[in-house]
C-alpha cells in the first residue's frame, strides 16, 4: 500500500510539473494524491467493488484540496487536477474500445458502464467535498482572521 501511495504522489506531482505547478504547490498537490491513494486502497481491502473506494480517494482528494486552496490562497483546481489523475478510469475505457473492436459487445458495454459510474464516483466525491466542506472551511477561516 505505502509503495502504491508514494507512486500515486509522483504520479500527481508528474501532471502537477505538466500543468506548471511550482514550488510547494507541488509538493503539496503530490502528498494530497497520496494520501487519497492510501486511502482509496483502505478502502478497497473492505469492499469488493471499486467505486466506493473511487469515491472515498475522491472525497479525500477534494477536501485536502479545499485545506489547501484556502491555507495557501490559491484555487482549488491548483491542487485537485493533479491529484485526482490518478483515479481517472482511463484502462477501463481502454478494455471497452478493445472488446467493440474485437466484437464483444457485452464486455464492451458492461466495461464501457463500469468506467461510466467510476467516473461519477469520482465527480460526486468532487462536488460532495466543494459543496459541504468549502463553506466550512471558508468560514472558520474568515472568523479566524476577525480583528479582536
Amino acid at each position: 500500500m505505502i509503495r502504491s501511495a508514494l507512486f500515486a504522489g509522483l504520479t500527481t506531482v508528474a501532471f502537477g510539473y505538466l500543468y506548471q505547478l511550482a514550488g510547494i504547490n507541488l509538493w503539496i498537490a503530490g502528498l494530497i494524491g497520496a494520501i487519497a491513494w492510501a486511502g482509496a486502497t483502505v478502502m478497497g481491502s473492505f469492499t469488493h467493488t471499486g467505486l466506493l473506494p473511487d469515491f472515498v480517494g475522491s472525497l479525500i482528494v477534494g477536501v485536502l484540496a479545499e485545506v489547501a486552496a484556502v491555507n495557501k490562497r490559491q484555487p482549488v483546481t491548483v491542487f485537485m487536477v493533479p491529484a485526482i489523475i490518478s483515479f481517472v478510469p482511463g484502462y477501463l475505457v481502454y478494455q471497452s474500445m478493445v472488446a467493440f473492436l474485437k466484437g464483444q459487445f457485452n464486455t464492451g458495454i458492461r466495461v464501457g458502464f463500469t468506467a461510466l459510474f467510476a467516473a461519477g464516483a469520482l465527480s460526486l466525491g468532487l462536488a460532495l467535498a466543494s459543496a459541504v466542506f468549502r463553506p466550512l472551511f471558508r468560514r472558520s477561516k474568515e472568523v479566524s482572521q476577525r480583528p479582536s
